[in-house]
């Protein structure tokens, strides 16, 4: 048997004992066994209900006690059956916290029920009926209803046979005879006395009579010693029964004392007994002898002298009995947490976990489990919770919040050692978590996309998109209708950073962009967005720009005189025109033959460009061939102008330095390219010193 059936049984028997002759409180029925449901009738005065303003007066109700899994760490629930109209009264409950708090004793409860029924005790804080307790208050001179003493008990008559069996130390108690009578407990005359009495009456009548002789006078005194003595005995001998039977009875409730661990209550009652068995004189006295052997070999056993300190044996070993009870209360607590958490209800589960881990570790080497197994099984509880609060956060679409539950689970779960349970909860957990940051991703990308942040809502709907890899069902649905609004967030991401581009000159980052918006220009329109907007708009925007970018860079070409970087660009740009849908436009056809033009122009220049490069390489041999005089001169810094075209000649100018017996002359000739023929034609100029 459990301690909390033992207690139960004891509280029981404790509860018929008290009760059986109870005026005003009556046992009618109890669930279980042992009992852990009560059925409680109370014939008291109470108020049953209000009819208007007059207080409708019962004088019998009903109440029910049940003991919850747990108890007594957590209070009875109980319940009028009758209409009790109180401040600590409602149709379902009744409110006890305060009273348990300071009492454990079933017992006690019940008589604190029949208080407040009575109006001998109530609530004026957090009452369940604010109603009663105005009532109570207005008419507070009428109260209590009924001062009766609860704990009062009818006593049984004394026994016919005069053994005093009726009263534990044989004789009746005064609280048997009715308040107001007198106590007459005058012995019964014997014959002697009444024909004695007889005598005196007559005389006092003047009657007379025949006087005795002097030898029965002498006999009558004899009797009267023996009558005595016979008295006298056998008052010895019932006291002897009396004091022997109450002494076994007490001895009885030694051995269930003991065996509930109630030795300081076990001992006084050793006492009792002792006291008891030194009044018997007489009868019993092989009985007495052993029965004082029995309690001599108890109070001497190692159990009654440890039990006396407080301590009783566990696993062979004695302890004090409060670690007992603590350990008694850990396996308890175990029991009903796992209970609580098969319910889901996680939190209370926690609760009655966190209050094991604390009294487990205080009873170290005598705690009923291991310390690592109690908090391991707190943590997973505390894993379960959190994964419960998840869900109810993610029902309420509280993306954020039940994330953070799931990824606190997922810490708690992974710090434990891996069973299959375990790495089950860890992947469903995981999935979770990918969940709420998808849900959470389309909320912020949908919160961007109302506020214009087109950047910030591309970038979340993306991170959603590539999180449906990982998801299914519904997540993976909605993953086709993410698909039309990242079109539509990175449609005008990218357009208005082009056209910001485009504004500020920025040609590259603009034709970029734009060309990335002009992709996903019909996405986002099929999506209901840039209904405005069209391709063709977006074309003109890019082709536009790339001829600026184009100029840009062939004036940076022509700057350092890089004719063909320049033609390659001038090309570049009138391809774009002409792969465009708007080269026809006229704009845009203007500026293609442009930079025609300019490529034959650059064309030319580079021609020209190249021939000084020959003029400048080859100037010795050109300057001796028309200039033999110079044979031995030295030649130095020579120079190619070119001077004009006259139809297909190209003339140019070329001189040098001209270094003879320390004397410095510049020589220069004009020399003429003709473009039909290739051929090069000297002219000479002159020379000078």
């Amino acid at each position: 048997m459990t301690e909390t059936n033992s207690n139960n049984v004891n509280e029981f028997e404790d509860i018929q004992k008290k009760f059986s002759g109870s005026p005003y409180i009556e046992i009618a029925s109890v669930k279980g066994s042992p009992p852990d449901g009560y059925e409680i009738v109370y014939r008291v005065k109470g108020v049953s209900r209000l009819d208007g303003s007059r207080a409708v007066i019962v004088d019998t109700h009903r109440v029910s006690i049940s003991l919850p899994f747990g108890y007594p760490h957590f209070p009875p629930n109980c319940k009028p059956l009758s209409p009790v109209f109180h401040p600590d009264f409602d149709p379902d409950a009744i409110c006890i916290g305060e009273f348990w708090n300071f009492s454990h004793s079933l017992a006690d409860l019940i008589v604190h029920i029949g208080r407040l029924i009575t109006f001998q005790a109530y609530s004026v804080e957090d009452v369940f009926n604010p109603e009663a307790l105005a009532w109570a208050k207005a008419n507070g001179d009428l109260l209590p209803l009924d001062s009766a003493d609860l704990n009062l008990q009818i006593p049984e008559p004394i026994s016919a046979s005069g053994d005093g069996r009726d009263s534990e130390d044989g004789f009746l108690p005064s609280s048997a005879f009715p308040e107001g009578q007198p106590q007459d407990v005058t012995p019964p005359i014997e014959p002697e006395e009444k024909e004695l009495k007889a005598e005196s009456a007559a005389e006092q009548k003047g009657e007379k009579r025949r006087a005795k002789p002097e030898s029965r006078k002498a006999l009558m005194a004899v009797i009267a010693v023996c009558a005595l003595f016979f008295v006298a005995a056998c008052l010895v001998v019932v006291f002897d029964i009396v004091n022997f039977s109450g002494a076994e009875r007490k001895w009885s409730q030694v051995t269930d004392l003991v065996d509930q661990k109630k030795f300081t209550d076990a001992d006084m009652q050793v006492k009792e007994i002792q006291d008891l068995l030194a009044k018997v004189f007489i009868l019993k006295k092989e009985e007495k002898l052993a029965l004082l052997q029995e309690i001599n070999e108890l109070v001497d056993s190692e159990e009654y002298q440890q039990g006396i300190q407080g301590k009783i044996l566990v696993n062979g070993i004695y302890i004090p009995a409060q670690q007992h009870f603590d350990v008694l209360d850990v396996l308890d607590m175990l029991r009903w947490a796992e209970e609580l958490a098969k319910d889901e209800n996680w939190k209370k589960a926690g609760e009655l976990y966190s209050q094991a881990v604390e009294k487990t570790e205080a009873l170290g080497e005598f705690a009923p489990v291991s310390l690592s197994k109690v908090k391991e099984l707190a943590r997973k509880n505390l894993a379960y919770e959190k994964v419960a609060e998840g869900n109810l956060l993610r029902s309420q679409q509280m993306w954020e919040e039940a994330r953070d539950n799931y990824m606190e689970a997922l810490k708690i779960i992974s710090e434990m050692d891996g069973d299959d349970e375990a790495v089950k909860m860890i992947g469903e957990i995981r999935t979770s978590i990918d969940e709420m940051a998808f849900y959470l991703a389309v909320e912020r990308g949908n919160g961007f996309l109302a506020d214009k942040n087109w950047l910030q809502g591309w970038e979340n709907y993306e991170s959603a998109l590539q999180l449906t890899e990982k998801l299914s069902g519904d997540a993976s649905e909605d993953a086709k209708r993410l698909q039309g609004q990242l079109a539509i967030a990175g449609f005008n991401s990218y357009y208005e950073e082009g056209l910001k581009d485009f504004a500020e000159g920025k040609w590259d980052g603009a034709i970029v962009s734009l060309n990335r918006s002009k992709k996903l220009l019909a996405a986002a329109q099929e999506a209901g967005a840039a209904r405005s907007i069209t391709k063709k708009s977006i074309t003109e925007k890019i082709v536009t720009a790339t001829i600026k970018l184009a100029e840009v860079a062939v004036e940076a070409c022509l700057r350092e005189e890089k004719y063909i970087e320049a033609i390659k660009l001038l090309k570049l740009e009138i391809g774009a025109i002409e792969r465009s849908r708007v080269s026809t436009e006229s704009e845009f056809a203007s500026a293609a033959q442009s930079a025609a033009a300019r490529i034959k122009k650059y064309e030319f220049l580079h021609d020209i460009q190249q021939k000084i490069v020959y003029l400048k390489g080859s100037y010795e041999t050109i300057f001796r061939q028309f200039f033999p005089s110079i044979a031995h001169s030295k030649l130095s810094d020579p120079e190619a102008t070119f001077l004009s075209r006259d139809g297909n000649l190209l003339l140019f100018k070329l001189q040098c330095l001209e270094e003879n017996h320390s004397q410095q002359f510049t020589l220069e000739m004009n020399y003429q390219y003709d473009i039909r023929s290739g051929r090069w034609t000297p002219q000479k100029i002159g020379g000078g010193h």
